[in-house]
């Protein structure tokens, strides 16, 4: 049934072809710290022994590593693991937990590693056949593989009669592993997972992921896995990229960045010689959901009255930036400010990875015209950026939505705004920590001048925080920063509760706001409240009855039910509220 290899062995083994089915090799011949010093002819005490290299033992010490014959990835058993959360995803089952030598890990049971030797060796022959037989047709497509698969399996089951459940299954291992992306394609399958990480070289490195709503719905948390890609898996993700994108990967163009549409996610690939170990790959996957302010404030990213101000800003086009570092959630705000926009607005995108929620947008009526930048266009990414913007500016008004804003493009952007040719509405994201390295950044480091500067109305930060002595991490809204009169300095607006929030009407684009309404500063204040109290009644009841009112077109209808108010002269800070709440009971059937 298995074969047990010693960790001697290990080395040798990595490049060999696939094992038989149900392999396992364990690492039996390793040995202590103690006992290496011993053999030396060293004295070490035990208390004497640094935690880096107890931890090291502890992860080479009695692992045993199994796969089925038509995998190259190992998936590693782990003992001792104090568990955090576990839950199914669509091809296997996660364990999310810490490890006895201190490490968070995602342990990842994919289906076909606990069918036997005869099921494995059955669904081998199956894989063989396909790809013996139909190696060179175009027509093979999810749906004709999962059917195939289906016929091919009666035939080799022989005397066993296979249940449809038990078939389907089969099958759908069958098109992982013909068609599909493989392990990969079980990883991608998890709602929860954000990024996936292989290291270069991929055969001596673990996978490493990270997830969001482990243990709270704003938790983010970085793990290693318990499984290790061959080289040919990862070639054949590779070569599934390639496929797709139509982009070259090889010596003279060693890296590879592509949008992986089928799987809601954005792929870097890096080779040799860039990387002289081996191919690595980054996989950021994209939220299968939108998102929105509500479903910000239900999972504790930012609280109701900055969620107020910040819909009342977007609908008076203002100009955003939004910074914070890698993972802090800068995509995700930007995203839910979207939906904060009229539907009259005409909304141009410009990115280099699908990230916004465009098509979402489109089906609930928006007018929206995106712009992707990728390899196929001329220039570097700047390049590419700079020229993108300039076709927008000739696309007639429009909010323009930059995914992020790097340099030359930025030049191109604050020229248009200062000469008044930019859109009714700018809002983009920008790697920084505060406002004020923002404009310090835009300033000094892209020469734009601090006139030009003052055209942005306001830098809104995100962060990432972790509790002490936790794994997890947690986002949050950090910073609300207006532009004041003075380069460089800025307004801040206070967050949580019920702070006042007088001093933003000190503010240029406050005062660009009263002059040119008829709005005072009360009924200001009061409509920013009315917007915070829908959205928190919103958030409040996707809580205690379902996610699906964190969707956006519950935000739209609280826009719409505002509009209506103000239109038609009947708004009252706690009439439009109220009557707000019994509208969305009664459609809903809540009350």
């Amino acid at each position: 049934m298995a074969t047990v290899l010693s960790s001697k062995d290990m080395l040798a083994f990595q490049d060999a072809s696939p094992a038989p089915s149900g392999w396992i090799r364990k690492n039996k011949d390793d040995v202590s710290v103690e006992q290496a010093a011993k053999k030396e002819g060293c004295n070490i005490r035990p208390k004497d022994i640094p935690d880096v290299l107890r931890s090291l033992e502890r992860m080479s010490a009695n692992h045993t590593r199994s796969k089925p014959i038509y995998s190259d990835c190992w998936m590693i058993d782990t003992d001792n693991i104090e568990i955090i959360e576990e839950y199914e995803i669509p091809f296997g089952r996660v364990t999310i937990g810490n490890t006895s030598d201190g490490h968070a890990e995602y342990f990842l049971r994919p289906s076909e590693y606990k069918f036997d030797d005869k099921t494995n060796a059955m669904i081998n022959n199956v894989i063989d056949d396909i790809r013996n037989s139909f190696a060179s047709s175009k027509n093979i497509t999810p749906g004709t593989v999962i059917s195939i698969a289906k016929a091919m399996l009666m035939k080799h089951s022989k005397n066993v009669v296979l249940s449809p459940e038990a078939a389907e299954e089969m099958a759908s291992v069958v098109r992982r592993y013909t068609i599909g992306l493989g392990i990969f394609e079980v990883l991608l399958g998890d709602p929860r997972l954000e990024d996936v990480y292989i290291d270069a070289p991929c055969e001596k490195n673990r996978i490493h992921v990270t997830l969001n709503g482990i243990a709270g719905f704003n938790s983010h948390i970085r793990c290693r896995t318990n499984l290790t890609a061959d080289k040919r898996e990862v070639r054949n993700l590779i070569s599934v990229l390639k496929r797709d994108s139509g982009l070259p990967f090889c010596e003279s163009s060693p890296v590879l960045e592509t949008d992986m549409r089928s799987h809601g996610a954005r792929a870097t690939v890096v080779g040799y010689p860039m990387s002289p170990n081996g191919d690595a790959v980054a996989i950021r996957k994209h939220s299968s959901s939108p998102w929105t302010l509500t479903k910000l404030i239900g999972n504790g990213t930012l609280d109701p009255l900055s969620a107020g101000l910040l819909s009342y800003l977007v609908d008076s086009r203002c100009t955003f930036l939004i910074c914070g570092a890698r993972g802090a959630g800068k995509s995700s705000l930007m995203s839910a400010l979207l939906f904060e926009f009229p539907l009259s607005q005409r909304i141009l995108t410009i990115e280099d990875t699908s990230e916004l929620p465009t098509e979402k947008m489109r089906s609930m009526g928006y007018k929206v015209q995106s712009m992707l930048i990728d390899e196929r266009m001329r220039g570097d990414m700047q390049k590419r950026a700079e020229e993108a913007l300039r076709v927008s500016l000739r696309l007639g008004e429009s909010a323009i939505i930059l995914g992020e804003v790097r340099g030359e493009e930025a030049r191109t952007l604050y020229q248009s705004m200062r000469t008044g040719r930019a859109g009714s509405s700018i809002m983009g994201t920008i790697h920084g920590d505060s406002a004020r390295s923002v404009y310090e950044r835009v300033v000094h480091d892209m020469n734009i001048s601090p006139d030009a500067f003052s055209a942005t109305d306001i830098v809104v930060t995100m962060a990432t925080k972790r509790p002490k002595g936790s794994i997890r991490q947690y986002r949050r809204l950090n910073e609300i920063a207006l532009t004041s009169d003075k380069h460089g300095e800025f307004i801040q607006v206070p967050i949580g509760g019920d702070a006042s929030m007088d001093g933003m009407f000190r503010t240029p684009l406050f005062r660009r706001i009263l002059s040119s309404s008829s709005y005072s500063e009360e009924e200001i204040t009061d409509e920013i409240y009315v917007r915070s109290e829908m959205r928190r009644f919103i958030a409040e009841t996707a809580i205690s009855r379902s996610d699906r009112f964190y969707g956006p077109e519950w935000v739209c209808f609280a826009n719409e039910h505002l509009s209506k108010a103000l239109a038609d002269g009947s708004f009252d800070r706690t009439e439009t509220v109220n009557t707000f709440k019994k509208w969305f009971g009664r459609y809903n059937g809540l009350c």
